[in-house]
Order: structure tokens, then C-alpha cells, then sequence
């Protein structure tokens, strides 16, 4: 089919935003093109001024059409072929399908959200993004903590430090009202910003905030906090957190990371976050040596047990990762970033029953409507026709896309891939490689080229949108 002819899962994009977020560019970049490209915008007939509209498969046709001219931007990182991949031997205790060794491409954790915050699948991190952003007591290990010089002042930011430790909605709501009073008294206190940052990125995952409104203000608040101390070791934490899971930007991030360790390296939540990032690049040994590191600073924190159950998962652990997982379900029943990887294990193998329970109770712990919606719609269609109940995770995929919620089509084309939904996972691709999309996540593009391992024209496009793997040095 013509990339010209509409689908019937075509969207249209209503308004300059939307249309912005469709290329990831500014506003200012979409209007020139349609300016000076012909870029198919619609004027709505007696609408207000500016009010516009697009559709996704002319926007698609375009980009097409114009992918080595207009698209470009000397941006997207050199990638290196995709080899057929192969199956090595299972470890001893794992029964289940693994995945190949680890191909060129590398990007993400897997946790983006679903709905309104971070969820399986357009889910889940990152992790927590599946990111996973549990705030574990600091480290008892680390440097004496900077306070502002007003004793009052210095209250409210050890206040707004304990409430961000217990990460339910209200209490991360209250830090970061508490970040902003302690900036608004001491604007000169670089720890603060990089609290109210930290707030943010724990609150997407526990509270209402959507993404694309948690990470603008957690960047905003770290580049404040890197402009007043360039030598601060939880900015440079808190800023290679956002570089990977939002700005997809693996190799400023490790670099982050690796600086920050340079200016603290007994910071444990330092290198429980670097860890979780390590497991999404498939550098599975140098992850369980920063999570064994993060582990003895911060003993007995049950985030990072859940965090490395889950690396288990994305290593091709299969079953250890699920045995652990339903383990810890069973002590914290109430963690909902459990329910996130153990749907992630489940849609892996094609479970989409099981997927959807998970789902089920991650919406319900999360008590987040749009969410909620999502899994109603999902119990529905499995009702009707399992086979293709992934097709409800895509469509909400594809919203999030149009409004700016999700920057790539690797997780729905991941999804699409588990199910065998071979017209639908090429539909992606295709569309991702004219997009100009970089896929981050080895777990992910591992997993997809392992299933369609003979299929060329999958593994074709698997090779454009992958990204090179960062230089890692744990010396």
C-alpha cells in the first residue's frame, strides 16, 4: 500500500503541536517546512487563526519524500548492520526462549508509560522509565549533605527530602511545593534544584504529571542546578537519568553518569540508576556490578532488589526474572513497578492474558484514569479476539505520539513483535526508519531480531533505526 493512502488506524493531528511532536521538532521548524515544503497542513475552515490540522499517513508521505533533505540534521548516530542474530545456549536455570547477543543497536529503559504517566508497555523507564525511580534512603556512606544557611530554609529542604523518599502522590506533591519554596528563598542553592528535579521524576511514575510535564521541569530545574555548580554530582545524576530516558541520548548519558561517580563515587543511588541504564544497553556484567556496588551502600532498599529482577528479564532471564518478581509481589504488594515488569515478561513470550492482569493491577495501584481505560479497553478485546488485543496498546501508543507523550514506535512495535503481528511491527519500522526514530533499547531490538531472525526486510529495517552502543568504562 502507497504511503499516500490513509489506514484505517490513520490519526489526525489537530493543532501546531501535535504536528511538531510528530517529527520531534519545534514548532517553528514544522511551520517553515509547511511554509517553504509544502508540508500537508490543513487550515480548519472559519476556525480561529492558526488553527490547523494534519494527517498522519500525508505527514508520512511527506517525510518520505523529503527524508534526505529536509529530515536531516547530522544528529542520528552512526549504526552499525544488524547480524542475523543466533541463539546461544540457555543458562542452567533457564528454560524459556533467550534472547541473541548483543547487537550494535542500544538506546532506552523499558518502562515508558501507558496512559497519562509511565506504564507497561507505551507502558512502562524507565523504567521506572520502567525508568525506575525508587528513592532509597542516601547513602550512609556519602559526603555530609549541603543546607541552606537560613535555619528555616534548611528545614523545609530536609522536609522536602523525606517526603520524596516516601513517593506516594501527596507526600512527592508537597516536596515539590517545599524545592520551591526553599528556591524561591535561597535561589542560589544548587542542591534544591536538583531535589525539585528528582521530584518530578519520581512523581510521573506515582503521580498525574504526564511525561512530556515532568521532564521538562526536572531539565529545567538541573540545568539551574549545573549553572550554580558545575561540580554538584547529583546534577550530573539526575541530568544522565533525563538524557536516556527521555532524550535518548545514551552516550551523553553514560558520560553523566560516569562524571557524577567521578565527583561522589559513594553515592549509591548513583549507581543504582547508572546500573539500570547499564541493563537497558545490554551490558549486563557491568549492571550487576553497579547494582552489587548500589547494594552495599544502600542495603536493604527493595528498589533495587525489583530493579535487578527486572535486568534479569532484559539479560534473557526469563524465568529466574518472573521467580523473583512473583516473590517480591508476594512481600510488596502494593509496589506497582513490579506489575510493570512482570507484564513486560509476560507480553515477551506472547502472554497478552497475563500481560493485561499485570496491567490491571498496575492501573488500579496507580489509580490513574487514562490508564484505568486502557486496561478496560484491553480486558475487552481479549474477550473478543486475543490474537489481536495488542492493536488497543498500539492505538494508545499512537495517541501518545500526536501528543507529544512519546518520542519512538519501538515499544508498540515491540508489543506487535511478541504477538507475531508481522504487517503491524513492519508498519512501525517503516515508519520510524522515514521518521528518522533511534531505537535505544538492546533488550528490545534483541528480542524483536531474535523472533524474525529470518526475515530479511525486518531485520532490514531493524538496522536503520537502531543506535551505536556508548563507550562504556567502568576502570
Amino acid at each position: 500500500m502507497s504511503l499516500d493512502q490513509p489506514t484505517s488506524q490513520d490519526r489526525r493531528l489537530d493543532g501546531w503541536k501535535a504536528i511538531a511532536a510528530y517529527f520531534r521538532r519545534d514548532r517553528t521548524t514544522v511551520m517553515r517546512w509547511a511554509r517553504e515544503r509544502s508540508l500537508p497542513v490543513h487550515r480548519l475552515p472559519g476556525g480561529k487563526q492558526g488553527s490547523v490540522f494534519a494527517h498522519e499517513h500525508e505527514l508520512l508521505a511527506w517525510a518520505s519524500r523529503h527524508a534526505d533533505s529536509d529530515l536531516a540534521d547530522g544528529s542520528a548516530p552512526a549504526v552499525q548492520p544488524l547480524p542475523v542474530p543466533t541463539r546461544p545456549a540457555l543458562p542452567a536455570q533457564d528454560t524459556t526462549t533467550t534472547v541473541a547477543p548483543a547487537s550494535p543497536g542500544r538506546g532506552k529503559r523499558l518502562f515508558v508509560g501507558l496512559g497519562a504517566v509511565v506504564a507497561v508497555g507505551a507502558l512502562l523507564a524507565a523504567t521506572l522509565n520502567f525508568s525506575t525511580v525508587f528513592s532509597p534512603a542516601q547513602s550512609v556512606t556519602g559526603p555530609v549533605a549541603a543546607l541552606p544557611d537560613d535555619p528555616k530554609t534548611a528545614a523545609d529542604y530536609v522536609t522536602a527530602r523525606d517526603l520524596w523518599a516516601r513517593r506516594t502522590p501527596a507526600d512527592l506533591r508537597r516536596a515539590i511545593a517545599l524545592y520551591e519554596k526553599v528556591i524561591a528563598a535561597d535561589a542560589d542553592f544548587a542542591p534544591a534544584y536538583v531535589g525539585l528535579a528528582e521530584a518530578w521524576l519520581i512523581y510521573r511514575e506515582y503521580g498525574a504529571a504526564t511525561e512530556s510535564r515532568a521532564y521538562s521541569a526536572a531539565k529545567s530545574a538541573v540545568e539551574q542546578a549545573l549553572a550554580l555548580d558545575g561540580e554538584l554530582a547529583a546534577a550530573h545524576r539526575a541530568n544522565g537519568f533525563i538524557q536516556y530516558w527521555w532524550s535518548y541520548d545514551a552516550q551523553r548519558s553514560v558520560d553523566s553518569f560516569q562524571r557524577a561517580l567521578e565527583l561522589d563515587p559513594r553515592d549509591g543511588l548513583t549507581h543504582f540508576w547508572y546500573a539500570n541504564v547499564l541493563s537497558d544497553l545490554g551490558q549486563d556484567e557491568s549492571a550487576q556490578h553497579e547494582y552489587d556496588t548500589a547494594q552495599l551502600m544502600l542495603p536493604g532498599t527493595p528498589a533495587i532488589a525489583v530493579e535487578r529482577a527486572c535486568a534479569h528479564w532484559q539479560a534473557g532471564r526469563d524465568r529466574r526474572a518472573v521467580m523473583e518478581l512473583n516473590q517480591l509481589k508476594a512481600q510488596y504488594p502494593g509496589d506497582a513497578t513490579i506489575r510493570n515488569c512482570l507484564a513486560w515478561a509476560h507480553i515477551s513470550r506472547g502472554d497478552i492474558k497475563a500481560f493485561a492482569r499485570e496491567y490491571r493491577a498496575l492501573a488500579s495501584l496507580r489509580n490513574v484514569p487514562a490508564m484505568i481505560k486502557v486496561s478496560q479497553t484491553l480486558d475487552a478485546a481479549i474477550t473478543r479476539d486475543p490474537a489481536r488485543a495488542h492493536m488497543v496498546l498500539v492505538a494508545d501508543a499512537r495517541r501518545e505520539f500526536a501528543e507529544g507523550e512519546r518520542k519512538t514506535r519501538m515499544t508498540p512495535a515491540f508489543h506487535a513483535s511478541c504477538m507475531g503481528d508481522r504487517a503491524t511491527l513492519l508498519a512501525l519500522l517503516q515508519q520510524a526508519s522515514t521518521l528518522g526514530e533511534r531505537w535505544y533499547s538492546a533488550t528490545l531490538n534483541r528480542r524483536i531480531a531474535d523472533k524474525w531472525r529470518n526475515d530479511a526486510e525486518v531485520l532490514r529495517l531493524l538496522n536503520k533505526v537502531m543506535v551505536a552502543t556508548p563507550d562504556v568504562d567502568l576502570s
